[in-house]
């Protein structure tokens, strides 16, 4: 159960700290990795694209397309894309021969793909490119109400998304189900590269966001109370909002439905098909999210796992827990927030929980607050490091966390922290003073003072690459040594190389 705490007096024992039980679940105890076929995610059933979970995994039959295409879809007559949107069907492919592209192609509920046999949109190599139209919905790839679709490798740009994909309904049962978008990057979109609501078993793995112009301005945009998703080796950076944002979003949501913000339909368990005011069973992992207005915002999301990001820093502010109701059980509640490396350089947060966002752990952290000059890299004491108001000051856990520079409002560093005034570039492998390096520069270097400070946590055991942990270890993404390996996911998959209308390639 989610835990309040209750501080009540009691003679000869000063003040005894009682657990009082809420509605909400205590933040999730297990490991949560992102699964393969059938394996459990959060202790449910997986329910995502098999494109991604099943490495065996080959689509019915292939839809050929290349710029100029007016063939019958077989690898040597390519046909149109918009030939190929027209008649795809559950288990097909549309491969994308590479070339330069424009248009915007959609699919909606009754071209969808299923559990078994998901649809996938994938590029042949990086040289596939699309310039994303201006009309209607102005988005390169609009799933609208589409299941189980799978895109993969492309480059997309401009309109007002890249890619979005939306549910039917608030209600659970309307939730768009099993959408993947991996290896692709998406730019200087409008609105938000990538975008979803009313959206399930989502996953984002492998992309890059940036350019999101001030139409809305994310990076990553999961709204409307989508559940269930993996968020994991995405760059976010140059966004004129917040880089990476999850709104739940219970105006919308419950207010707009007339549904009360303190009704179970409201505020109510994802397991149970209630929530749509709540996002719930988020994986956030191993991301680089930095240099732009805003850093991430998480609002009305429970139950969810942010590890092993780089994340920072931001023009306006870092990462912030909140909520825009003041109903507690709409709080950024019971998520693990454990081995993140949180930058920031101004005056503002850099990381806040406020407005009943408890029950959170916050563990093996690195927070960081600097300034530049002539060159050089010092702190800076301005920068707020943890801001927690009096709704939620009591009741997050915070341990093994290394806080360096920087101040605090509403909070002190407990007794299992570091608290360092000094900051040493050296302390990192190539500590970029703008931000705007990569995420390997920010690996520890030997005389880093966080090197093998924590204890192991069973709930993160890998570092940022992948590297088992060792007791002790150190705070932040990184254990010290090793090289960066590029994780692609999916592998390459096999195609069947053409096919004759009416051939069943099953």
């Amino acid at each position: 159960m989610h835990q309040q705490l209750k501080i009540l007096p009691m003679a000869g024992f000063g003040l005894l700290l009682m657990l009082v039980a809420t509605a909400n679940s205590a933040p999730y105890q297990s490991l949560v990795n992102a699964p393969q076929r059938g394996d459990l995610f959060f202790g449910v059933q997986e329910r995502f694209n098999r494109y991604y979970t099943d490495r065996n995994y080959t689509p019915d039959r292939v839809l050929h397309v290349s710029p100029q295409g007016g063939g019958n879809g077989s690898s040597g007559a390519p046909m149109s894309a918009d030939n190929a949107f027209s008649q795809v069907q559950a288990g097909d492919q549309i491969l994308f021969h590479d070339g330069q592209y424009q248009g915007c192609w959609e699919l909606d509920d009754s071209q969808s793909g299923t559990y078994d046999k998901p649809i996938t949109i994938k590029a042949e190599s990086p040289a596939v490119s699309i310039d994303c139209c201006n009309t209607g919905r102005a988005t390169c790839f609009n799933l609208e109400g589409a299941n189980y679709v799978a895109i993969d490798g492309f480059r997309l740009n401009g309109g007002n998304y890249g890619v979005r994909a939306v549910g039917l309904d608030y209600a659970a049962p309307g939730h768009q189900k099993g959408v993947a978008i991996l290896n692709t990057e998406a730019a200087d979109q409008y609105k938000d590269p990538f975008f979803s609501g009313q959206s399930d078993w989502l996953v984002l793995d492998g992309n890059k966001g940036h350019g999101g112009g001030d139409g809305d301005g994310h990076g990553i945009y999961l709204s409307n109370g989508g559940d269930w998703a993996v968020v994991r080796n995405n760059e976010l950076y140059d966004n004129s909002s917040s880089d990476f944002q999850i709104n739940a979003d219970p105006i919308s949501t419950c207010e707009d439905d007339d549904i009360p913000y303190d009704d179970p339909r409201c505020y109510g368990s994802a397991l149970e098909q209630l929530g749509q005011g709540v996002s719930e069973y988020i994986l956030v992992e191993s991301n680089y999210f930095h240099n732009s207005d805003v850093g991430p915002n998480f609002t009305s999301v429970r139950n969810a796992v942010l590890r092993n990001n780089i994340i920072g820093p931001y023009t306006r502010h870092g990462t912030s827990f909140w909520q825009e109701t003041d109903v507690p059980q709409l709080g950024s509640s019971d998520n693990r927030i454990e081995h993140n490396l949180f930058i920031g350089n101004n005056s503002r947060h850099v990381l806040q929980t406020v407005v009943y966002s408890d029950g959170n752990q916050i563990r093996n952290n690195i927070l960081l607050g600097i300034k530049a000059s002539g060159g050089k890299i010092s702190t800076n004491p301005d920068t707020v490091l943890v801001e927690v108001d009096q709704d939620t000051v009591t009741h997050n856990l915070f341990s093994g966390n290394v806080y360096i520079g920087g101040r605090f409002d509403g909070f002190s560093p407990g007794r299992s922290e570091q608290r360092l005034n000094r900051f040493d570039s050296q302390w990192f492998n190539r500590f970029p003073a703008n931000g705007m390096g990569k995420a390997t520069d920010y690996r520890p270097g030997k005389t880093a003072p966080f090197l093998d400070s924590d204890p192991l946590l069973p709930t993160t055991p890998m570092d940022m690459e992948g590297r088992p942990r060792t007791n002790p270890v150190s705070a932040g993404p990184w254990e010290h040594g090793g090289v960066l390996r590029a994780i692609i996911t999916p592998v390459q998959r096999k195609i069947p190389q053409q096919f004759s209308p009416g051939t069943d390639l099953r």
